[in-house]
């Protein structure tokens, strides 16, 4: 495996929505043909979005030009408490890797 881990940007968002799809189809056992052009079009929009203002990082992975993985994190702002007083938290999120490179330590990186 030649590995490469690339922070992704702008554009990458129809790599990074057509991930997220994948995900979604997986995570939901939803079958290949499920209509997912709304959330495909939404996923787009956040993209386009959160990555321009900084409240969303993803990373693409690849063996050699082959994509085979993506994690992301959206970032978020609640109410302050005492032991976070900024009230900034972030969810990981979106973590998917290609079924051929599983239980290989790719994710952990």
């Amino acid at each position: 495996m030649k590995l490469k881990y690339k922070k992704a940007t702008i554009e990458d968002i129809n790599l990074l929505t057509r991930s997220r799809i994948e995900v979604l189809k997986a995570a939901n056992k939803l079958a290949d043909d499920a209509d997912m052009a709304e959330v495909e079009t939404q996923a787009q929009d956040y993209y386009k979005k959160a990555l321009s203002d900084g409240t969303h990082t993803a990373y693409l992975v690849f063996d050699d030009e082959r994509f085979i993985g993506t994690g992301g994190i959206s970032y978020y702002r609640v109410m302050p408490t005492y032991h976070n007083p900024s009230g900034n938290k972030a969810y990981i999120m979106n973590m998917y890797t290609n079924p051929d490179y599983r239980r290989m330590g790719i994710a952990r990186t």
